[in-house]
């Protein structure tokens, strides 16, 4: 019932809501994914303040990109990280908590912000949004074949001790399902790819989006939790929601930026 409701929202929000509106939706998602992060933390004691700065820094980080530019990622990630090795300076939690502490926070800048700060960039592009469209349903695609054939077909497992449910089976049959999705998109709105190109990049798409959900999987089974969150009913957090997306959005901005550029 969470996915009848936020499927249609997320594809009007993608279609047909003005830049600063996908921009404040991008902005909050990644606060969101940030704070959830936060209680994902190997450290013992957390420190609510520096959460707070964590996540509201991290997601500063979003329109920043959109309206400074790419160059604008180096001297913010250098002086966001100053900024939580200072306040770690400043801790009186202990040298453990405290370091361990503002390591997260950089990992938490390093694996959310960056890469979701190119979610409304990337949708700036030539048929930028249909191409953010494509990526949702290629990794929406994804998921539902890999559940259904790793739940009927699946025998080997993918990643046991991280992720003891995903199979082999379901993996590949995620992947194929995916690009034979995405070629029927492209086909149907008419975005401008060749068939070759096309089933070449879902099927990237589908690795490194498989690569994410494991990523995300490795950080909750070593902090012993099964979800990031509970803000969505029967699908857990955000993170657990996004975890999927988040090395694809950079991988293919960069990959249109590319072809742009050889065109």
């Amino acid at each position: 019932m969470s996915g009848v409701v936020l499927i249609p929202v997320v594809v009007y929000v993608v279609l047909y809501l003005g830049a600063p509106w996908l921009l404040a939706v991008s902005t909050l998602i990644t606060f969101l994914a940030l704070s959830e992060l936060n209680g994902l933390g190997l450290h013992k004691k957390r420190d609510g303040a520096f959460d707070l700065i964590g996540a509201v820094t991290g997601a500063v980080c979003v329109p920043l990109v959109f309206y400074c530019g790419m160059e604008a990622i180096v001297p913010a990630l250098v002086g966001l990280v100053f900024l939580y090795l200072f306040y770690g300076l400043l801790s009186k939690r202990g040298l453990v908590d405290a370091s361990m502490d503002a390591s997260h926070k950089v990992l938490g800048i390093a694996y959310l912000a960056l890469p979701l700060s190119f979610l409304t960039i990337l949708a700036e592009f030539e048929q930028g949004r249909l191409w953010l469209l494509f990526l949702l349903v290629v990794i929406w695609s994804n998921d539902t074949f890999a559940y259904f054939i790793g739940k009927n077909l699946g025998k080997h497992k993918l990643a046991p001790v991280i992720s003891p449910r995903k199979t082999i089976e379901g993996a590949v049959g995620g992947i194929i399902g995916g690009a034979l999705v995405g070629i029927v998109f492209v086909h149907f709105t008419g975005l401008s790819a060749r068939l070759v190109e096309t089933a070449a990049i879902t099927v990237v798409i589908g690795l490194v989006a498989m690569i994410g959900d494991l990523a995300e999987s490795l950080i909750k089974r070593a902090a012993n939790v099964k979800d990031s969150g509970t803000i969505i009913p029967g699908h857990g957090g955000v993170l657990d929601r996004i975890d999927s997306l988040i090395f694809p959005v950079p991988l293919l901005y960069f990959y249109l930026l590319m072809r742009a550029f050889y065109a």
